[in-house]
């Protein structure tokens, strides 16, 4: 690691190499929040390390949810460092060394998203030059990212050698055996074509993410005999969830005015105060979520601000996601929160993807002043997706009042949104 990287960045763990380049997870000080650092040292030649910060700048102005964003990156005396996106450190080669292949359900969403980030490279004039399985991060429920950035270049070209990851991430074995449809159930043909002709260097990255947008749902596999008693169990513990959120919605509507549906005992494990899947819509007519924005009134005043309106793109693939906080939540201050300015009357709201051990307050107001609001729902997040029967509330602000968040597997307290969607 050469020494002259700024004093802001406190290194924390050593990752490892990829290939010449060194990997650090570290903390930015001015900012508070994990980073990775790939830096290369006095070893390599300064011809490499040039090359080294001139891709990686090229990278830099080029914006994709499924692209790791490029905080900094400069020469330095003996070496040269770039400043990434701390994404959690899984990639694709992880899951795969350990025997798991990419969710199924998750395959298409992220292929897509991969390609179409790709492309946002290619179309700025930029490339990766070094696409594998150690390059893509991936955890389920979340938005893989490519990354890697700053390796020397080789072949297969950019368009090929994704589509080679993408094989592999979904069959667990690298190309050139059976086509993936013969070996999964339930994946149709198309994506068997659309892979192989990709791998023949025949599409660009662009066409890649259309073919792929395109392409069949994969189905889920059909029921296996011998796994009835598993799946039976499966079905009542999906019955029992529903029943208690139909008591959660009893205890909403009690008595003359609705009142918060407040969190049970703590239990072994993660447990909701609201109806875990879809609930029945009540009336009718038009809402329109007319603006979205953070709110964060005890700290600096946002909250990732720039991701807030992937809250509302009908992708539940992307995420919005609170700063990482060293320490927990309500030990620095009362939340931070989501304000939706709607513009009808909402009989219910789902939330997609909010990550698992996160604790928010619903509310509801004529402003987004978290005093003069109303307490609606106060949710322990468990599963997702979560569904909330709203009271009768004409226009206004319904916010989500995170009071709460999960620890992360690297270290600090972080909670993520893919979606929240009012229904009329």
């Amino acid at each position: 690691m050469p020494s002259a990287i700024p004093d802001r960045y406190k290194l924390e763990v050593r990752l490892g190499r990829d290939e010449d380049v060194e990997e650090w997870l570290a903390t930015d000080e001015s900012l508070d929040r994990p980073v990775l650092i790939r830096s290369l040292g006095p070893e390599t030649t300064p011809e490499r390390r040039r090359g080294f910060v001139d891709s990686v700048s090229r990278v830099a102005p080029v914006g994709h949810p499924h692209l790791v964003k490029v905080y900094a990156v400069d020469l330095v005396p003996g070496g040269a460092y770039a400043v990434l996106e701390w994404t959690g450190g899984s990639t694709l080669a992880d899951h795969v060394a350990a025997g798991r292949t990419v969710d199924l359900a998750d395959f298409l969403p992220n292929a897509t998203g991969l390609a179409g980030a790709l492309a946002a490279l290619h179309e700025s004039g930029a490339g990766h030059g070094a696409i594998d399985m150690g390059a893509i991060s991936y955890s389920v429920a979340h938005p893989s990212k490519l990354g890697g950035f700053g390796k020397t270049t080789r072949e297969p070209g950019d368009v090929p050698a994704l589509a080679s990851v993408l094989e592999t991430a979904l069959t667990g074995t690298t190309p050139g055996g059976p086509p993936p449809s013969e070996r999964i159930d339930g994946l149709s043909p198309v994506i068997d074509q659309i892979l192989r002709s990709a791998q023949r260097g025949v599409m660009t990255a662009r066409e890649l993410e259309k073919a792929l947008s395109a392409a069949p749902t994969p189905r889920a596999p059909a029921p296996e005999p011998r796994a009835g008693s598993r799946r039976l169990l499966y079905a009542a513990a999906a019955l029992v969830a529903v029943a208690a959120g139909l008591v959660g919605v009893g205890f909403l509507f009690a008595g003359d005015s609705p009142g918060p549906v407040l969190p049970g005992p703590p239990t072994s494990t993660s447990t909701t105060t609201t109806v875990v899947g879809t609930t029945t819509t009540l009336g009718g007519g038009v809402v329109t979520v007319d603006e979205v924005t953070t709110l964060d009134p005890f700290g600096e005043g946002g909250e990732n601000d720039e991701s807030v309106s992937l809250l509302v793109d009908d992708d539940p693939a992307t995420v919005w996601s609170t700063e990482t906080y060293r320490d927990p939540l309500h030990l620095i201050k009362p939340g931070v929160g989501l304000s939706f300015s709607v513009s009808g009357s909402p009989q219910g709201v789902e939330v997609l993807g909010m990550t698992p051990g996160a604790r928010f307050e619903l509310r509801w107001g004529t402003e987004t002043d978290i005093a003069l609001t109303e307490l609606v729902a106060a949710v322990d997040v468990g599963q997702t997706p979560l569904s909330i029967t709203l009271p009768p509330r004409r226009d206004g602000h319904w916010i989500i009042w995170l009071t709460d968040l999960p620890a992360t597997p690297e270290g600090g307290y972080r909670a993520e949104v893919a979606e929240v969607r009012f229904r009329p």
